[in-house]
């Protein structure tokens, strides 16, 4: 009897190996070998393509029969996490809303009614497609749908830093000293090209393979190749998916007609600030700018905090900066997520010299050895709330990076507003 997903995970892995063939397809069409009848076998995800198939290893799975309590916590995960995925939109449509409403609906009654009363009013969709089984057989697979989902998720989430399946890849590729083995990320290099389109990848010339890269947004990407071309920023290291990664040159990009909606860019009207003028302030109101003669840090501290595995997750952005006559430029500039045990994140809001020891910090990307003008500025592609374009604009880089990843927009448009009054 199944208890809980750690009894089905071998399984699971299995099924990640699966996803990322089918994946490659679409990367790589001239490359795949997956005929048409496979490809409407899994037309609705692996899970059940894989009993379509009669994967061995999955009939054997269905036998084994699944607890109530390890089907009812799957469910539930997977419900709460589509509610607070739609929560933390900044514009949900009609649509979206109508979704978290029939989500908290099914919430409700599967901790009201008794797991088969709520698989007969949720799941007649599986039970019409996989008609030749048992019901028992149907709650496991059931339960394998949404363990997948759960678990497939998890290993993507912003602030899982695994690398296991990374380090397999560059265990021999690359020397102990290398980025990768210090801070989990990856240096893009003369042997590792940074392929700014959507999905952002990297493509590995020395072992021939594409990773994905992980919490850097392609805009900001794009900016940074810039960059990088034009000689500014001279060392750049980023975070990849923890992936095994794909053979060959992955070139086929996805277009998403509303890639940037939600993402209202609005600091372009600031004009140019300086250190001196940043030195002026210090700011504490849910977010914490800490100055000295090399460094700036910026610390996101949000009333409603982000939770991880009983952590609390905080962003930092720091820079270091050297002073030339009257110039200055950034030398190194960073993004990590900081984790906090809940005393320390409620001594951090007095004390900026608090230290998160929850888990160890997990960098976005870094960037060493540079020489951009703190004054830089970059052509910023801009979207009101409904996707709709809006006249390009420049807007001072720093800006642009804290814009990228801070939520609390309205505090950073304060801060920079108080310094340049």
């Amino acid at each position: 009897m199944i208890n809980s997903r750690n009894d089905i995970v071998s399984l699971l892995k299995e099924y990640i190996v699966t996803q990322q063939e089918y994946v490659y397809q679409f990367w790589m069409p001239e490359a795949h070998e997956w005929n048409v009848k496979k490809q409407v076998a899994y037309y609705n995800g692996i899970v059940l393509g894989k009993f379509r198939e009669k994967d061995a290893f999955t009939l054997q799975v269905l036998k084994e029969g699944v607890t109530d309590q390890a089907l009812y916590d799957e469910i539930k995960i997977n419900l709460e996490r589509h509610i607070k995925m739609i929560e933390g939109l900044e514009q949900p449509d009609i649509m979206n809303k109508m979704q978290m409403e029939s989500y908290k609906r099914q919430r409700d009654e599967l901790s009201r009614d008794t797991i088969d009363d709520w698989i007969s009013n949720y799941c007649r969709w599986i039970q019409e497609d996989v008609m030749e089984i048992s019901y028992s057989e149907i709650r496991v697979l059931l339960f394998i749908y949404y363990s997948f989902d759960n678990y497939d998720y998890q290993r993507k989430h912003p602030f899982c830093s695994d690398l296991n399946e990374l380090e397999v890849v560059y265990k021999g590729n690359l020397d102990k000293q290398n980025q990768f083995f210090k801070y989990g990320i990856v240096p893009v290099d003369d042997e590792r090209e940074l392929l700014p389109i959507e999905p952002p990848r990297i493509y590995d010339r020395k072992i021939n393979k594409t990773f994905f890269t992980k919490n850097v947004p392609l805009n900001l990407l794009e900016k940074i190749a810039d960059m990088m071309s034009s000689g500014i920023v001279r060392d750049f290291s980023v975070r990849l998916l923890n992936e095994p990664g794909y053979n060959g040159k992955l070139y086929c990009e996805y277009i998403a007609e509303a890639l940037e909606r939600g993402k209202v860019f609005d600091f372009v009207n600031l004009g140019n600030y300086s250190i001196s003028r940043l030195y002026s302030k210090e700011y504490e109101n849910c977010m914490w700018v800490v100055i000295d003669p090399q460094n700036i840090t910026f610390e996101e501290l949000c009333k409603e905090f982000e939770i991880y595995n009983d952590m609390i997750v905080t962003q930092v952005v720091h820079l270091q900066y050297e002073m030339n006559e009257e110039c200055a430029y950034i030398t190194h500039l960073d993004h990590e997520y900081v984790f906090y045990t809940v005393d320390e994140y409620e001594n951090r809001m007095k004390n900026a010299t608090q230290k998160g020891t929850a888990k160890t910090r997990m960098k976005s990307f870094k960037i060493d050895n540079s020489r951009i003008p703190f004054d830089y500025r970059c052509e910023v592609i801009r979207k009101d709330e409904h996707g709709n374009d809006l006249p390009q604009k420049d807007e001072q880089f720093l800006c642009y990076v804290l814009e990228c990843y801070f939520k609390h927009k309205d505090l950073l448009k304060e801060y920079f507003q108080e310094i340049l009054s």
